[in-house]
Order: structure tokens, then sequence, then C-alpha cells
């Protein structure tokens, strides 16, 4: 196992994030990747993601820094994204001082949800002309919550059991979480998409267009490398070749199978693959 350090912030709102900090220890970079989890905002956990890719990163030199953020319903998205920025501005201020380390670049990271803050982030950096990050890795992220299939009833999750209501009011807490297991909250995410109310549990009747981004945007945006599944029933592959376009420097691995996290199963080599050439993608960009 690896050596966890947790460090935390607790934000003008009084909530509490941590960030777990995994140190290279060989070939160090001296850059530090930021990843934030997935789970479409309703749940999740900031230390999801396999021990075999943090290692990865680790054994070609890069620090890995996964954070918390508040989850929806019981925080909406405008307080969820100002808590992301909280703590990673946080970080890129203390890197040195409080996180121990030789330098803040960095490279932002997200998987489906957390694909989508960091490009959210991103954008919010650049209107305050901070330090953006060397690169992007967006796994079957995301950058427009218009999207048609976010608002529709989900053809793929109402072949599932209807979640009765009773069991979501027992779900959602009366203050702001950041653990948010998948076991105990999935059935959150299932009923928002059987509905299609998912973008209304994120941020209620307020308009889409101010949690998406514009093309002019994304076309300012630093290298990205995006990997999505052509059949994911969860984000239309479409997007990310949209992405592929609009965004400078920008590479797209595809996975030719009907799987949203295509990286979950640690038995198909389709993840292994696909963080083998983004690491020798940022190779040629770090």
């Amino acid at each position: 196992m690896n050596e966890v350090e947790i460090f935390s912030l607790v934000t003008e709102e009084n909530i509490k994030l941590s960030a777990n900090l995994h140190r290279a220890k060989y070939n160090r970079k001296n850059v530090t990747i930021i990843y934030f989890h997935g789970g479409g905002l309703l749940y999740g956990v900031r230390d999801d993601l396999p021990e075999l890719y943090i290692n990865k990163f680790l054994n070609s030199g890069y620090d890995f820094l996964a954070l918390d953020y508040p989850l929806a319903p019981e925080a909406k998205l405008d307080l969820i994204l100002k808590s992301a920025h909280d703590l990673l501005s946080f970080f890129l201020k203390n890197a040195d001082n409080v996180f121990k380390l030789n330098n803040n670049k960095y490279v932002l990271f997200g998987r489906s949800a957390g694909a989508y803050l960091s490009f959210m982030l991103c954008d919010r950096l650049m209107k305050n002309k901070a330090l953006l990050p060397a690169a992007i890795i967006s796994l079957y992220g995301y950058t427009n919550l218009s999207e048609i299939q976010f608002n529709t009833p989900s053809k793929h999750y109402n072949k599932l059991a209807g979640v009765p209501d009773e069991s979501i009011e027992k779900i959602i807490a009366g203050y702001p979480i950041t653990y948010g297991p998948m076991d105990s909250r999935f059935s959150l995410y299932i009923k928002a998409r059987q509905e299609g109310t998912w973008t209304k549990y994120l941020c209620g009747p307020e308009d889409l267009s101010k949690y998406s981004l514009t093309d002019d945007t994304l076309r300012s945006f630093p290298p990205t490398i995006l990997a999505a599944s052509t059949l994911d029933p969860d984000v239309p592959y479409r997007m990310s070749k949209s992405l592929l376009k609009l965004i400078p420097n920008s590479h797209l691995i595809t996975i030719y199978r009907e799987v949203h996290d295509f990286d979950r199963d640690l038995n198909d080599e389709s993840g292994r693959l696909a963080y083998e050439e983004i690491i020798e993608w940022l190779e040629d960009r770090i």
C-alpha cells in the first residue's frame, strides 16, 4: 500500500474538505496530479481510484493528490464548484509550506463528474488569472449540462428496478457531505437518471448554461487528453469527440465498448492501456 498523507481545510461555509497526498519516491518530476472522483456529483469518495492506477503515476515520478468536494443535492452546484476551487487554491498557495512539495506545477485529472469539475475549475482559474494546469486528463467527462441525455429519462437506467421516493428521503442528509460511498448513494443517481431529473438535483431551476462551457472558452484550454467509450450509457461519446475538435493540442483515447467507467474493472486491460497512454502523452507535454 502507498503511504497517504491527509490534509484538511474548513471552508467559510464550515465544510471540511480533505485531500489525500501520495508522494512519488523515485524519478520525481515535481508535478502533482490533482484528482477529482466521479459519481454524477451525487455520490463518490476521493480515494476511489484503484491503487494500480495511482502507482502508474507515482512510478512515473508524479505526486498524486485526491481532493474532496461536497455532494449534491445537499450542496448545490455553485457551492460544489466554490468548495472545489477553495481546496485547489489552498494547494496552489501552500504547495511548499504545507504540502512540502518543491513546485506547484500540476495536472487536473477527473473521471466523469470529476472531469466536469476539472474543466469548470480551469475556466474559473483562467478568469481569475491564476496558475493554470499544465494539462487536463478527462476520462468520460463533459462540459455541457444542457445535453439532452442528461435531462430526459435514461433508457439504460430504466432497465433497472425503480427507486421509491422513501428510499431517497433516507439518503439525503440535512447538511453538506463529502463522503458518499456508491453502495449507500448510487440509488440516488439511478433515480435521477431514470426520471431525467439529474440536473435538477444539481442546480434546481437555474439556467444550465451558467454551468456549461462555451466553445470559445474551450478553444483557450491547456493540452487535454480524453478517454471515452463509444457506447457509453451515461455520457455520450460524441461529447468527448466535440471536445477533441475544440481544445487545441488534445488527444482522444477511444474504447470500443458499451461501458461508462471502463477503468473500473481491473481485469479488463482497457484501463491499464489507457493509463499507460495517458502517462506517455504527459511525458511529451510536462
